[in-house]
């Protein structure tokens, strides 16, 4: 039986991937209709969704040369009013395959304060968190800062100590070594080095007690392989996603085939009512409207797991 639903559930990705992003998918290297999805919500990943919220800015960045800094009171005011801010992110954002090791690692997110019709510019970034209500800012830096972590996440654990941001635990006392923002950099920047590490950095807190981060923050990294041909490494929400989604799929595709005997079916998404609209192509077709699952994460809703951070 041909597995008509998630043959257009692969084309449907692909044409989104063309109309949001100006990506062929076919173009790519080890190119398989299968793979649409994926790189799709791998893009989706990286990028912030535009929703108004609150800015919370750290004691550092408040005392700061930046706090009066035309360019930043008005990245503030655009974030607070929930306007598209992709444009100031690295031009990396339109690389499915590239990994934000301090997002991932941290949780932590950084943009550019300037940006061209390109993208980011310049050597200044924005570092902080998205959460569904909230940006927290915590400090304005260069590049170099990308690798500096401890110092990152120091700055929340002083701002914020009762925020529930990160999962934090204590550090062995065994653990003597410093955090070394050059193996930070290298492991990075070389998708050979990059692994899910149990403790991705460690830290002084705001009473000067030794904390870890307990694993990713954001998200791990799986090395997938799609059909028998290694795609590299992707972050594991988006591999559950998936792997979620073509499973359901294939069970509803046999679930109506075996109803309506049809070998000809076709699925559109209705994203605004989270529903999959399916025609039955039959002598007198039938259209059915099945809920998109929610109680895992799926492709058609990721948009909603990267705005309510789940």
């Amino acid at each position: 039986m041909e597995k008509a639903l998630q043959s257009g559930w692969f084309d449907i990705f692909r044409k989104k991937l063309m109309a949001e992003f100006n990506l062929d998918v076919r173009k790519i290297k080890n190119y398989q209709p299968d793979i649409s999805p994926i790189v799709y919500c791998c893009l989706q990943h990286r990028r912030v969704t535009s929703k108004p919220r609150s800015v919370i800015l750290s004691k550092k960045l408040q005392k700061s040369s930046w706090a009066n800094n035309t360019e930043w009171m008005s990245l503030q005011e655009s974030i607070r009013k929930g306007d598209d801010i992709n444009g100031y992110m690295s031009k990396k954002i339109n690389d499915w395959q590239a990994v934000d090791y301090l997002l991932y690692t941290c949780n932590i997110s950084h943009f550019h304060l300037y940006k061209n019709k390109k993208g980011g510019v310049r050597e200044f970034l924005v570092f902080g968190i998205f959460t569904k209500d909230c940006f927290y800012a915590l400090d304005i830096g260069e590049h170099n800062d990308l690798y500096k972590a401890d110092y990152l996440v120091s700055i929340v654990s002083s701002n914020w100590p009762n925020l529930d941001i990160f999962r934090v635990k204590e550090a062995a006392e065994k653990t003597e070594e410093e955090f070394d923002p050059k193996e930070f950099k290298r492991t990075a920047n070389n998708p050979n080095f990059q692994y899910n590490m149990i403790a991705p950095t460690f830290f002084i807190d705001h009473n000067g007690q030794r904390k870890e981060l307990d694993n990713h923050q954001n998200t791990a990294l799986i090395n997938f392989e799609l059909n028998g041909i290694d795609i590299g490494k992707i972050p594991f929400r988006v591999y559950c996603a998936y792997t979620n989604e073509i499973k359901y799929l294939e069970k509803l595709d046999a679930r109506l085939y075996e109803r309506y005997r049809a070998k000809r079916m076709s699925l559109e998404i209705d994203a605004k009512n989270k529903n999959y609209s399916i025609e039955v192509h039959l002598q007198r077709s039938k259209k059915l409207n099945y809920k998109i699952p929610k109680k895992f994460i799926t492709c058609s809703l990721y948009h909603l797991c990267q705005q309510l951070k789940i």
